[in-house]
C-alpha cells in the first residue's frame, strides 16, 4: 500500500494506529542494534527555578515524543532554546546582536558550561549537508524577507566570500533550485567542512572555526528547519512516501544537538541540578548510539 493510501486509512483506524514503512524500518534498525531509544536521557537532580522547570517542561515532552518522531521532540526542545537566546540577548543589552550569536559565544565561553555539542560537528549527516546546501542556494535570490533573513545568516556565519563562491559553483536553476548533481557536490562540500577540512573554491582556501560552524548549524540549520516546520513548509518527515533511515538521521541529529545545547543551558545557568562531566558522559554515549544506528548512512 503506498502512503497516499496508508494516510488515508490511518486517519480512518484512528485512534487505533500502525507504523508507517520508514517508522518499522526504525524501529527495526534499533533493536538489530539492541537499542530501545536513540537518545539517553541525563539525570537531574532538583531545582524549583522557575526558568529551570519552564525548560524541563518542554524537555518532557520531547522525551514523549521518542523514538518514533524526533522531529516533534526536535521541535519541544527548540522552544525552550529559543526562549534562552532571547534572554541571553537581553542580558547582553544590545537588540542588534543576534540572539544566536550571543548565544553561541555563552556557550563556547562560560567556563561552567561543556560545549560538548562540538564533538557532533564531525558527525553531521551528509542530509543534513545536502539540505543546509540546498537552503542556501535557493534563498541566495533573496527574493522575500525569509530568503534574505537565510542568506545574510549563512554569510554572517561562514563569510559572504565562502557563500557568494559557493552559490557561484552551484547556482540555483531557472526554478531557484540547484540541478540534483550540484545539490549532491554542495552537500559534499559542507560534509568536507564539519568534518574539519579545508576547502579549495574558485582559487580560495577556506578553513572554518568551531565558532563559525556552530553558528551556522544553530542560526541556519537549526532554525531554518524549524521555522519551516512550524510554518507548514515541508511535508511531515515521516508520512512521506521519500522518507528513509537517513530522514531519521537528519531528525535525530537535530535532536542531538539541540539536547546538549539544553543541557549546557543548565549548567551555565547554575541550576545544580546537573555537573559538567555528566553531561559530556551522556553526550558520549549519545553521540556513540548516533553512530552506531546513523554512521554508515553517510
Amino acid at each position: 500500500m503506498d502512503t497516499k493510501k496508508l494516510r488515508i486509512k490511518y486517519n480512518n483506524d484512528w485512534p487505533k494506529s500502525f507504523d508507517f514503512p520508514v517508522e518499522e524500518a526504525f524501529l527495526n534498525r534499533l533493536r538489530s542494534k539492541g537499542l530501545q531509544q536513540a537518545l539517553v536521557s541525563c539525570d537531574l537532580g532538583f531545582s524549583d527555578d522557575y526558568q529551570f522547570q519552564f525548560y524541563l517542561g518542554y524537555l518532557i515532552d520531547a522525551l514523549d515524543m521518542l523514538p518514533k518522531r524526533p522531529d516533534l521532540a526536535f521541535d519541544h526542545v527548540w522552544k525552550a532554546l529559543d526562549s534562552e537566546f532571547f534572554l541571553v540577548q537581553q542580558e547582553i543589552g544590545n537588540q542588534n546582536c543576534s540572539r544566536f550569536d550571543g548565544f553561541v559565544d555563552r556557550i563556547l565561553n562560560d567556563e561552567k558550561s561543556s560545549a560538548v555539542f562540538l564533538s557532533y560537528l564531525p558527525l553531521i549527516p551528509y542530509q543534513t549537508c545536502e539540505y543546509a546546501a540546498k537552503r542556501v542556494i535557493e534563498e541566495s535570490n533573496e527574493a522575500d524577507n525569509h530568503a534574505k533573513t537565510l542568506f545574510s545568516r549563512a554569510k554572517n556565519s561562514l563569510g559572504s566570500s565562502f557563500v557568494e563562491k559557493f552559490v557561484a559553483k552551484y547556482p540555483p536553476g531557472v526554478n531557484g533550485k540547484p540541478a540534483p548533481a550540484d545539490q549532491r557536490k554542495s552537500g559534499r562540500l559542507l560534509k568536507l567542512i564539519f568534518s574539519g577540512n579545508e576547502v579549495y573554491l574558485a582559487g580560495d582556501k577556506f578553513l572554518f572555526s568551531d565558532e563559525e560552524l556552530s553558528k551556522f548549524l544553530i542560526k541556519v540549520v537549526l532554525a531554518n528547519s524549524r521555522n519551516e516546520r512550524f510554518h507548514g513548509g515541508v511535508f511531515p518527515p515521516f508520512r512521506s512516501s521519500s522518507a528513509k533511515l537517513a530522514t531519521y538521521a537528519h531528525a535525530y541529529y537535530l535532536l542531538h544537538i539541540s539536547y546538549a545545547l539544553l543541557l549546557d543551558v543548565f549548567l551555565y545557568r547554575d541550576h545544580g541540578v546537573v555537573q559538567s562531566n555528566d553531561v559530556v558522559s551522556i553526550m558520549n554515549d549519545n553521540s556513540t548510539i548516533f553512530s552506531l544506528l546513523f554512521g554508515e548512512l553517510g
